[in-house]
């Protein structure tokens, strides 16, 4: 495992090189993302080596003894990974951007209570500066797909937004890498739709949807998202509805490195045509299984000391979005206020 962590770091200069390919690593239909074909019949991840889960595709596994329940939680979501999907992507220019505070107030403490103008769900901030040994490595949650309305009473024919997601920066940095879906609300007289897709980031790139994992209101998602060096992500989701997943390998956008200093579970209104979209009315959204470690497999979760709950705010200050700890390890996101009227 150390050799493993060490050599990852030790990658991490050779990020602007030239894209070298594994054997059994395949190119998208978006340029420089790529996927990793489906492991061999019979290929079991329970017994894998660290670097053949790795080699094929799938996530860090994390230390059985030290973290049994976030062990736990990868070995459910390797169990229902079954039908692994190659993914076809679409590219956006919406944003799930790092958190917006309100101008001149500069970024809380670590550990107090807060408010953001985009954000609601729980944080933990480690203090890191720079990539390294000490940065957030992986990030996991097990959430419920929710469903999307426009606010109650409001039907003024614009689509209206919701984006769930686990992630790693953005609090006080200025990059977010992270995935989850969408869940968005349109209502025109009496016309009604909603659409609903999984996604992958890496601010200040827009969120690119995975068209081909098909999600609903109501299915229970896996995802994950880590680093292998300070400009290389890599994201993973798992329907268990479904019993499909998907691996998607990407790179930061240029100029853009990974701190790793802070690590999030996230219910967020984005940025749609240069503003903050209207809060589509999820109603609740409800993470378990939520854990973060770091190189040396540390690991946090909503309840661990430097973790702290955010609260969403409308333009004009109210509160539309916050979240509620269950346990340790749990969340239950709710909207209110203007976000239902």
């Amino acid at each position: 495992m150390i050799s493993l962590v060490s050599a990852l770091l030790l990658a991490a200069p050779l990020a602007g090189a030239a894209q070298q390919l594994k054997p059994n690593e395949l190119p998208t239909n978006v340029s420089g993302v790529t996927t990793i074909a489906a492991p061999p019949a019979g290929f079991n991840p329970f017994n894998a080596s660290d670097q053949d889960l790795e080699y094929y595709g799938f996530p860090p596994r994390p230390n059985e003894i030290a973290a049994p329940k976030a062990f736990a939680s990868w070995q459910k979501a390797m169990t229902a990974s079954k039908i692994r999907i190659a993914p076809t992507l679409e590219v956006t220019k919406n944003f799930a951007g790092p958190a917006k505070m309100k101008a001149g107030a500069g970024t809380p403490s670590t550990g107090i209570a807060a408010n953001s103008y985009n954000w609601s769900g729980y944080v933990n901030t480690n203090g890191v500066t720079k990539y390294g040994s000490t940065s957030f490595y992986y990030i996991i949650g097990d959430y419920v797909v929710p469903i999307a309305r426009q606010a109650y009473s409001k039907c003024d024919g614009t689509w209206d937004y919701t984006v769930t997601w686990v992630g790693i920066d953005g609090w006080g940095s200025g990059d977010v890498l992270q995935a989850g879906n969408e869940a968005d609300a349109y209502c025109n007289g009496t016309t009604k739709s909603a659409y609903y897709s999984a996604w992958y980031e890496w601010y200040p790139y827009g969120w690119t949807r995975i068209t081909s994992l098909p999600i609903v209101p109501g299915d229970d998602l896996f995802v994950e998202v880590w680093s292998t060096s300070s400009t290389a992500g890599h994201a993973y989701l798992v329907n268990y509805n479904t019993n499909q997943y998907v691996i998607v390998n990407f790179s930061a956008p240029p100029g853009t490195q990974l701190v790793g200093n802070s690590a999030e579970w996230i219910v967020e209104r984005p940025g749609v045509g240069g503003k903050l979209a209207t809060l589509a009315n999820y109603i609740s959204d409800y993470f378990s299984d939520a854990y973060a470690y770091n190189f040396g497999y540390s690991a946090v979760d909503p309840g661990s000391a430097g973790s702290f709950p955010v609260t969403m705010l409308d333009n004009s200050g109210n509160p539309i979005s916050y979240p509620t700890p269950l346990g340790v390890n749990a969340i239950w996101m709710q909207d209110e206020g203007s976000a239902r009227y």
